[in-house]
């Protein structure tokens, strides 16, 4: 079996839902350990609210991954290309689940990103019966992260799909590699962050000018094409738009009525009230009936823990 640990980078506003991500991943998957990066004054919060030694959780602070780049850094950069800042705690996340391959020292050869807004509903398997790692294909399309890509790799699209998900499990060398590739392709005595966010043009970089999950899939589809297989998961993004963004245990197992493997809690996306009012009441007759019907329902039981 292949040894892996599980990164989450963790945002003031995904707090609370990254709770009941980090449980739903402590009981659903074989992660050996959870690193959750966040800012250090998050701390006291999980310390508080999980039980970090039965978890095999470690706290990391976001300001120490990357040396001489912090989300100052970050804000900087765009305030001075663009004059405002309000993505950088975007990309800085993305730079911190790539550059953890390198400054996590005993980090496993194998590491699972997962988004801190969603939960795992039922056990994952990250890898086939050939030690491949199984991706989750999406069909999401933006072309600014191919112009960067071409631009700092030299590398177009090279799959007909998007590794864009709510995960993607990474290979510690490769991801190296990786980097080590921008950062030789970078002009002198500029670090591969800012190599990156240099090479995205104005009109991206306040919204969505750059992905790691599209780099790194695009750069083991051409270097290590055989790593990797495809599959399907039962998956949704849209949560909250059925229970908001604070779900409770009765709507997370009335959703694996409908063999969802992974939802998303997006706080972006719009509530109506009345609506998820109803789903919830719907949800909590759903628990309550499948408890009196079967107390030992194992199913029941695992997400019960998450909450």
């Amino acid at each position: 079996m292949i040894v892996y640990d599980a990164v989450f980078c963790v945002s003031p506003e995904h707090k609370y839902i990254a709770l009941k991500a980090i449980k739903s991943l402590a009981i659903f998957s074989k992660a050996k350990r959870i690193f959750v990066i966040t800012a250090q004054n998050n701390f006291v919060f999980f310390y508080t609210n999980l039980n970090c030694e039965s978890l095999s959780l470690i706290l990391l602070d976001e300001d120490d991954i990357i040396e001489g780049v912090d989300l100052f850094f970050v804000k900087k950069v765009l305030e001075e290309r663009i004059g405002i800042n309000e993505r950088a705690g975007w990309y800085f996340q993305q730079f911190i689940k790539m550059a953890v391959s390198k400054e996590i020292i005993d980090l496993a050869s194998f590491y699972l990103l997962w988004d801190s807004d969603t939960l795992m509903l039922d056990y994952i398997t990250f890898f086939d019966s050939n030690n491949r790692v199984l991706i989750n294909p999406k069909k999401e399309y933006h072309k600014p992260y191919f112009d960067v890509m071409k631009k700092i790799i030299g590398l177009d699209k090279k799959v007909n799909f998007s590794f864009i998900s709510e995960h993607l499990m990474i290979n510690k060398n490769y991801m190296q590699e990786l980097i080590n590739i921008i950062q030789k392709n970078a002009p002198e005595n500029v670090l591969w962050v800012k190599f990156i966010l240099d090479s995205i043009d104005d009109d991206s970089l306040s919204g969505s000018g750059f992905s790691e999950y599209e780099i790194y899939g695009n750069f083991i589809s051409v270097k290590y094409k055989n790593s990797y297989s495809c599959r399907s998961l039962k998956s949704t993004r849209n949560g909250a738009n059925f229970y908001g963004i604070n779900p409770d245990k009765y709507d997370i197992f009335y959703l694996t009525k409908f063999n969802y493997k992974i939802v998303t809690f997006e706080h972006w996306q719009p509530s109506f009230e009345f609506f998820i009012l109803i789903n919830k009441i719907l949800a909590k007759v759903f628990y309550e009936v499948r408890l009196f019907l079967n107390k030992d329902d194992l199913q029941l039981k695992n997400i019960t823990q998450i909450f």
